[in-house]
């Protein structure tokens, strides 16, 4: 039987049932009920460390009194773009509208059947409907502005990301503590004018990603006293940047610029580099 994990609760107790009922069962009869847990990258019950990931109600970043580690024979860990990849497919090719976490135990269920004899059974337990997902996973544009969904054979984002100069780090930032000093300079060192702020070390997950600081914002409450430069950047920090998917279009990427300055990218979930005005100019000229 494979099943994700949340709290726990559902785990254990179906998984304590099952192999109490199978019990003593020969093995010709199929044996002891096994127990996989499906887990989001990220999750500590499959060894992450608790950091964010998008597929919604399942893992956990702590260990809940509810889950019996004794309970699972094993646990499977599923990345967010294979867990949406499958969801749309089990709407697509078996009509089945179901969630994000639903998707990641079909994706657990296959990998663990590959260890499987013929004759084994496997059962998976689908626990969300797809109906709240409307808007993200069944959204195409909600799934490429997190990189999960290709554009087309237009040219991509990502390759105008990867063709910038390579004296820059792929995701210059800064940390909450630093300073507004220690942020100007940095803004300066790179030649940047907005940049986010992030709770840890690249590479890093969007829930990780905490906000954005830009320039024109800094330098105006400077200037009216509302700053001062031994502040924490945490007291002056904005809004996150909009976020476009490294496999869309250029043109994508155009029409969002025509709106704001900066944009932030993202592949599979994950931010991997910031995109300017600036740089799609630089690109086009070339």
């Amino acid at each position: 039987v494979v099943l994700g994990a949340g709290t726990g609760g559902t785990i254990t107790g179906t998984g304590r049932y099952l192999k109490e009922v199978s019990a003593g069962r020969a093995a010709s009869d199929g044996g002891v009920v096994r127990i996989i847990g499906a887990d989001p990258e990220g999750s500590v019950y499959s060894g992450g460390t608790g950091r964010p990931y998008f597929v919604e109600g399942v893992g956990e970043d702590m260990w809940p009194a509810n889950y019996d580690k004794s309970v699972p024979d094993d646990v499977i860990a599923v990345s967010d773009a294979d867990s949406f990849a499958m969801t749309r497919r089990l709407a697509r090719e078996e009509g089945l509208l179901v969630g994000g976490s639903s998707g990641m135990a079909v994706v657990a269920a296959l990998k663990a059947a590959k260890e499987l004899p013929e004759s084994a059974v496997v059962v998976v337990i689908l626990p969300d409907s797809g109906r709240g997902y409307l808007a993200k996973i069944f959204n195409d544009q909600w799934m490429r502005s997190y990189g999960f969904l290709s554009d087309g054979e237009e040219i991509s984002v990502g390759e105008v990301i990867k063709s910038k100069n390579g004296e820059l780090p792929d995701l210059v930032h800064i940390h909450p503590n630093e300073s507004v000093r220690d942020v100007i300079n940095i803004m300066n060192e790179y030649g940047v004018s907005h940049i986010p702020v992030l709770s840890q070390e690249p590479p890093v997950v969007m829930g990780e990603v905490l906000g954005a600081v830009d320039e024109r914002t800094l330098t105006a409450k400077l200037f009216r006293g509302e700053a001062k430069l031994t502040d924490k950047i945490s007291e002056h920090m904005g809004p996150k940047l909009p976020v476009i998917g490294s496999l869309e279009s250029i043109s994508a990427a155009r029409e969002l610029l025509s709106d704001v300055d900066t944009v932030m990218v993202t592949f599979v979930g994950a931010p991997i580099g910031i995109l300017t005005r600036h740089d799609l100019l630089a690109y086009l000229s070339n």
